[in-house]
């Protein structure tokens, strides 16, 4: 009777998988959500280096995976590399709330954040493919449930995602630099939990259909079955459905970067557009910009059940489309979201922001994007690996992810962001222009955002509160960004600081009876592609300071704003679409078969 409900349905293992997956992902995507705030906010570390560590950290998380692999199939086997991997990783998040705490102290915080992100990498190439490929090993060879089987895999994962920006953003995403700790510590407690479980309930879930034990050591399996040990053996030559099979994974692998090259700009330049562009406010209340990142993850999981519904009924009819085309399909998705936010952002001012509900319909056309790309993608390597090299050819198909993220890393620090073009010192003041931008130096926000919240609600308060003189220790510490030592580029600003003052119209509200010299600053005030900001020393307005948007090239292209910056991702995924669709046949040749 066992047997029939699980020929029916699916194996209690699966559901364990999703759990330990989803705990995982919990981990993954708390730290994730937060991670780049805390870089540029705590650490005050500036946008662009931000995003290369992001990129360089996100990239190696899925690199790993390929030294995780091959010990599993050679020496460890799956369930040791998986438990190893999330001991590794609890361990990490540990490190990063202990960083978190010392963050005041950049040159203790920074260090222990690297070591932490060590670990990360290490941990998740032990834990990711090793995970992936068991799922298959639950069902018989040739099961059409398997397909289903990775999308409801896929589900757990977006589960873990969906609370992780929610639970680790509301805890550390407040606007106090000091709770990004609470955060990581969350982050911790969630991979330990999965960890646990793991390690309780392997032995009784994460069988075969025939009750044998899944993911053990080689050797186990030498003197169990000499017929598995056949399979495990590397050393047997590959044949030429094997090689063809091999090759259209690599094949498959290349077309998936581009993907994951522009839907992972989510934690990174989409994160930083949720925090500066994009309409947050609720009723009142703000929501976190960290909190975005949970869309995607709600609409996988109302989604994916039904797309495993759709391929479902679509192989009843013998109607359902191969992996090539479904990725065809996922592909001109994703480059759909994005013309939706270029639509959104074309001709919009520095200061103006766009309704959330673009950003949301976005993310809702790269789920669907990605729930044809990713678990269709888990599945057809599953399918056309050759189980000596299960867990290895699992590690290749991650690679996609590495030069992916590697490329999101880059092409994140190409969003423009506000810089500073001029500083007009207002000729009535008593200020030299030197001493008014060593003033204004002192006073700056690292985190390349001329209009932070939080910097200018915390310098305005003190701006009105007190005196302001140029000698450093009176100047009011609004944060620890304000005490550093100040480096002039051009006897102009800092590198890599940004300056944070009031806007004109908030300034003059706060200053009545103050005569403002309105022609300060000229035609700036009145063009949308430039930023005013305005200050006031004693009562009397002194400067002001006119910002631009940064403008970078890429292939002669250049990106002034956020329309060009979208352009990009369009050109991107959907040139590789059309590439796909054009190859699609050849790829499905050399699957010999396996849709």
């Amino acid at each position: 009777m066992e047997k029939q409900n699980i020929k029916k349905g699916h194996p209690a293992g699966l559901y364990l998988l999703f759990t330990v997956e989803m705990w995982e992902r919990f981990s993954y995507y708390g730290m994730r959500a937060i991670f780049i705030l805390f870089l540029t906010k705590a650490l005050l570390i500036d946008a662009k280096q931000a995003g290369s560590i992001f990129g360089i950290y996100t990239s190696l998380v899925y690199a790993t995976p390929l030294l995780g692999g091959f010990i599993a199939d050679r020496y460890w086997g799956n369930r040791r590399s998986i438990v190893v991997g999330g001991i590794l990783m609890a361990i990490a998040q540990f490190l990063m709330y202990f960083s978190a705490s010392l963050y005041a102290t950049p040159s203790s915080a920074i260090p222990i954040m690297y070591t932490a992100l060590g670990f990360l990498i290490l941990g998740n190439g032990f834990f990711k493919p090793n995970i992936s490929s068991m799922v298959g090993s639950l069902y018989p060879e040739g099961d059409s449930r398997i397909d289903s089987a990775y999308t409801i895999f896929y589900m757990g994962i977006n589960a873990g995602a969906l609370a992780a920006p929610l639970v680790a953003g509301g805890l550390g995403d407040t606007g106090a630099a000091a709770d990004f700790k609470y955060g990581f510590l969350a982050a911790g407690i969630g991979m330990v939990v999965g960890t646990i479980i793991m390690v309780a309930f392997q032995n009784k879930y994460i069988i075969t259909p025939n009750g044998q034990p899944i993911g053990m050591k080689p050797k186990f399996y030498k003197k169990v079955d000499k017929e598995i040990d056949a399979l495990q053996d590397d050393k047997q030559p590959l044949t030429k459905v094997e090689k063809d099979r091999i090759l259209a994974i690599f094949i498959i692998t290349g077309f998936v970067i581009a993907f994951w090259a522009a839907f992972e700009q989510a934690g990174a330049s989409l994160t930083i557009f949720a925090d500066q562009n994009t309409n947050r406010d609720i009723f009142g209340w703000t929501m976190p910009a960290s909190f975005f990142q949970s869309i995607n993850p709600i609409f996988i999981v109302a989604l994916a059940p039904l797309f495993s519904i759709l391929w479902t009924s679509l192989a009843k009819k013998n109607r359902e489309p191969s992996s090539p085309m479904k990725m065809v399909w996922g592909l001109a998705i994703l480059a759909l979201g994005y013309v939706l936010i270029a639509f959104s952002v074309k001709g919009v001012g520095m200061e103006e922001k766009i309704s959330m509900f673009f950003l949301v319909g976005m993310y809702f056309l790269h789920t669907c994007g990605e729930l044809a790309i990713s678990p269709v993608g888990l599945s057809v390597v599953n399918k056309l690996s050759p189980k000596r090299f299960a867990s290895m050819m699992m590690a290749v198909f991650f690679l996609s992810s590495v030069v992916g993220n590697f490329a999101a890393g880059l092409f994140s620090g190409l969003i423009p962001q506000p810089v500073v073009k001029e500083v007009i010192v207002d000729r009535g003041t008593d200020y030299s222009k030197e001493e008014v931008v060593e003033y204004l130096a002192i006073v700056m926000n690292r985190s390349e955002n001329p209009l932070e919240p939080a910097v200018l609600k915390a310098y305005e308060e003190n701006l009105n509160e007190k005196d302001i003189k140029f000698n450093r220790d009176d100047i009011p510490k609004l944060d620890t960004a304000f005490t550093k030592e100040t480096k002039f580029v051009d006897g102009l600003i800092s590198e890599n600081y940004r300056l944070v003052f009031g806007s004109f119209g908030e300034v003059q509200a706060k200053t009545a009876g103050i005569n403002f010299n309105t022609l300060l600053a000229g035609d700036y005030r009145e063009d949308k592609n430039f930023i005013v900001r305005d200050i006031v020393i004693n009562d009397i307005h002194t400067a002001s300071v006119v910002f631009e948007n940064t403008k970078n090239n890429l292939f002669g292209l250049e990106i002034g704003t956020l329309y060009a910056f979208f352009i990009i991702f369009i050109i991107m995924s959907g040139a590789t679409s059309v590439l796909l669709l054009l190859l699609h046949k050849k790829v499905e040749s050399l699957m010999h078969g396996i849709r």
